[in-house]
């Protein structure tokens, strides 16, 4: 270990430090900490930190080093080129993970560059394929670095050879030893694409492009969420992709034709759907790793000339509750403002009755309607506001009834869409 390493690593632990601690330092503290001279700090101030130093008003911070270069390649950055190279910076391992890495990223950029390329025709499909591909890579990677067996064997303990080649896991596999066999919203979203890759590869339905939108949404952020905390930040994919821009709103009117153009493809498709869904609890149907969904609202400030991206994805952080609530506040402001109007939004037993046999092509009426609130206990017997689970059902005092919510709508179209489920609807009677 060299007397210039010692020093290289002590600058990287005082800058990973500044950094956590989001501390104002000067680069006269750098060198009473490394040894070097004032003049050699500023000299690698200005050839070799420029990129994550910041200067202030107060003096110096650290921005993006300690999740994103390692020790091993923060001293390969000190070595003679004055140039920054990517390379230089990039964590390295063993030539097969850095290889599942580089196959892992790739294969994911080319899905995103399908999806939002506006010439492509067969969009979702091609996205899927290449994330699927990339999943597995990535999952590859992590067991090689993990030391872990990824392969089938034989019954004498060899691994099994296909095509010269030995036979790895596919992602169900992978998955499956991953998560241990848990559910999860990650694991139940990239379940759902491995079926429905199998359901569409073959099939033209570009309706649904806008169907699983918000599946393909989540399918992506879970792969970076995964590659940035089992591999490094080094690895992150934002640095490569930019907002798809949009030529209009793709209205309902537009998707509705698409559907009835489309119709025995997409309903064969959108019942499988309904029933994946059906089979999984609400806490992972409705979690933002399964499916994202978000409105997309204009940004208003007093700097709009400054901002530097167009549109941001807020994680809700239970942990700083306060800048939750400032976003709150920013939603609720710049809402249209609508004409009150009792009862907006809220639907009749029998609005529900036709959404469900619409979205669900089953045989569904009031009978089966009113025993599924009753199984639910969704709402109570006598007209009273007491007892309603009011995301699903409300009491409207003016007009003396209960309205429902499409809340309500999409959790019914969940239950019965699962063919034990509807049989329990149906059978049930009140003791």
């Amino acid at each position: 270990m060299t007397k210039k390493n010692d020093k290289i690593r002590q600058a990287y632990n005082f800058f990973c430090d500044a950094e956590q601690q989001n501390r104002i330092f000067t680069l006269d503290e750098v060198a009473a900490v490394t040894g070097w001279s004032l003049t050699t700090a500023r000299t690698y101030r200005s050839k070799k930190w420029y990129f994550f130093i910041e200067e202030t008003d107060d003096g110096l911070t650290c921005k993006g080093i300690h999740d994103t270069i390692t020790e091993d390649a923060f001293i390969r950055l000190h070595s003679q080129r004055t140039s920054l190279e990517i390379d230089i910076l990039r964590p390295r391992f063993s030539p097969e993970v850095d290889a599942l890495i580089d196959k892992a990223r790739e294969s994911a950029l080319l899905g995103v560059q399908v999806y939002n390329n506006p010439l492509a025709s067969f969009r979702t499909p091609g996205y899927i394929v290449h994330l699927i591909i990339a999943y597995t890579a990535l999952f590859h990677a992590i067991f090689e670095r993990r030391g872990t067996e990824y392969w089938y064997k034989n019954a004498d303990g060899t691994p099994e050879i296909v095509d010269g080649d030995t036979r790895a896991w596919e992602l169900s596999q992978c998955i499956k030893v991953y998560y241990g066999g848990k559910q999860s919203s990650v694991a139940e979203n990239l379940k759902f694409f491995i079926d429905i890759r199998n359901k569409i590869e073959h099939r033209f339905v570009p309706a649904l492009d806008t169907t699983l939108s918000g599946r393909c949404q989540a399918l992506l952020m879970n792969f970076e969420s995964l590659l940035v905390n089992e591999i490094g930040g080094f690895f992150v994919l934002g640095q490569n992709l930019a907002l798809a821009l949009q030529f209009s709103v793709f209205s309902k009117q537009q998707q509705e034709v698409l559907r009835q153009v489309q119709a025995s493809e997409y309903k064969t498709i959108t019942k499988y759907i309904q029933e994946y869904d059906a089979k999984l609890p609400d806490a992972v149907t409705e979690s933002m790793q399964y499916s994202f969904r978000a409105f997309l609202i204009p940004k208003i400030g007093n700097h709009a000339k400054s901002s530097d991206i167009a549109v941001e994805f807020v994680k809700y952080d239970p942990d700083n509750l306060e800048d939750m609530r400032k976003y709150e506040q920013q939603v609720a402001f710049i809402r249209e403002k609508q004409v009150p109007v009792a009862d907006q939004g809220l639907l009749t037993a029998k609005a529900v009755v036709r959404r469900v046999r619409s979205k669900t092509n089953i045989d569904f009426n009031m009978t089966h309607h009113t025993r599924a609130w009753k199984l639910y206990k969704i709402r109570p017997t006598k007209p009273s506001p007491d007892g309603c689970q009011t995301n699903y059902c409300q009491f409207s005092v003016p007009f003396k009834q209960f309205v429902y919510t499409e809340e309500w709508v999409d959790f019914l179209c969940r239950k019965v869409s699962n063919s034990q489920e509807f049989e329990r609807i149906k059978s049930y009677r009140e003791n």
